[in-house]
């Protein structure tokens, strides 16, 4: 029962904001309200990316085994079903699909302007980096501010796959 080495867990910045928005928890709660979920949560299914998607009476997280951080938790009740099932009238589905592409275009651009700032970081350590008058000195922190505006790219990037692929897979579903 619960995430396999969940004290090894971090929470991303995505996780704390949809928590803290989500669930009411403030900053100083935060640590030890995700440590109890984790250790009580139980395994629900494993998702692409080696993630893998936990639950507690209504509460979803979802982790990445391989980075071991938290990358979301949301509220799902156990016994609804929200779901678009090949029983919905078929105009009905039509326009909700119409609803998830638009939004899916729509992630795509956000995400895009999102990781803008976050790229232009990365060029500017770059070009502290590769600059022939370069002092060594200065190599580490540069290094430092490149890994971690690659790492918020990422983050960013890998967040809105998630949302995209689900829609996708919605609108994939008869």
């Amino acid at each position: 029962m619960g995430v396999k080495n969940f004290p090894l867990y971090k929470i991303t910045d995505h996780a704390r904001v949809r928590i803290q928005n989500r669930f009411n928890i403030t900053k100083n709660e935060m640590e030890g309200w995700t440590s109890r979920l984790l250790s009580q949560a139980v395994y629900v299914s494993s998702q692409d990316h080696n993630r893998e998607k936990y639950r507690l009476n209504d509460i979803v997280v979802i982790v990445d085994t391989r980075q071991k951080i938290v990358v979301t938790v949301y509220s799902e009740n156990e016994h609804d079903d929200n779901s678009v099932h090949s029983h919905t009238n078929p105009e009905v589905k039509a326009v909700i699909n119409e609803a998830l592409k638009t939004m899916v275009k729509q992630k795509k651009v956000k995400t895009a302007v999102k990781v803008h700032d976050s790229l232009e970081k990365m060029l500017a350590a770059n070009r502290r980096m590769v600059n022939p008058y370069t002092n060594y000195r200065f190599t580490d922190s540069a290094w430092d501010d490149l890994l971690s505006a690659f790492d918020e790219v990422k983050e960013r990037i890998e967040s809105s796959l998630m949302v995209i692929d689900e829609a996708e897979n919605k609108i994939a579903e008869v």
